[in-house]
């Protein structure tokens, strides 16, 4: 017991000088653009909208791909509204938020990661630039003052997670939605029974 409340104490410690270093020690007008710009890479409507843009305009397999990755985004997002519920952490820069709102974890790195997981195991080959991508959505809430480190760290692990799974579980979705039919459209005639599971599912 007392060697976790060590633990606490010093994961506490390392969090605010992260936090510190990147918040305040990074500061410039350039980085404040750059920053204020990658973020929005993070956000739900962004990676739900980019998903319905690739689906919409994409062939067979790139469908399908979009359409996990909907369904990742919205299950992280699910886990991660219990979470924040259950621990209610204020922001660094904002005592009060609210449950919804609160810190832990960082939504824009859930979002970003549970889309991000997927596309990257579908494509391998964009892997290295949704990695950067993630990397920078991360720093960006830390320098913005919007999470703590730990915030975005649980983000990505918990997005992470729910890509892995969503692809792992590719097959019960593809046929839960008719994903497996290559004509399939959530959003095109013929397609209307799996919009009606979407609307009601999630």
């Amino acid at each position: 017991m007392n060697g976790l409340l060590v633990l606490l104490v010093l994961g506490a410690g390392i969090d605010q000088q992260m936090y510190n270093g990147i918040r305040h020690g990074w500061h410039s007008p350039t980085m404040d653009v750059v920053m204020s710009t990658v973020t929005q890479a993070g956000e739900d409507y962004t990676a739900l909208g980019s998903g319905m843009a690739l689906y919409l305009g994409g062939g067979p397999e790139l469908k399908r791909t979009a359409a996990l990755a909907t369904c990742s985004c919205l299950g992280a997002t699910a886990v991660l509204l219990g979470v924040r519920a259950i621990v209610n952490r204020p922001r660094p820069e904002e005592p009060d938020p609210g449950w919804v709102n609160s810190s832990f974890p960082s939504g824009h790195a859930t979002s970003y990661f549970s889309a991000a997981t997927v596309y990257s195991l579908k494509f391998p080959k964009l892997l290295p630039y949704l990695g950067v991508g993630g990397a920078l959505v991360a720093i960006s809430r830390i320098y913005l003052g919007r999470h703590w480190p730990s915030d975005v760290l649980a983000g990505a692990l918990l997005g992470t997670g729910a890509g892995l799974l969503t692809t792992r579980l590719e097959k019960p979705i593809s046929r839960l939605l008719n994903l497996e039919d290559s004509r399939f459209s959530v959003l095109q005639p013929g397609g209307g029974s799996a919009l009606n599971i979407l609307t009601v599912r999630f």
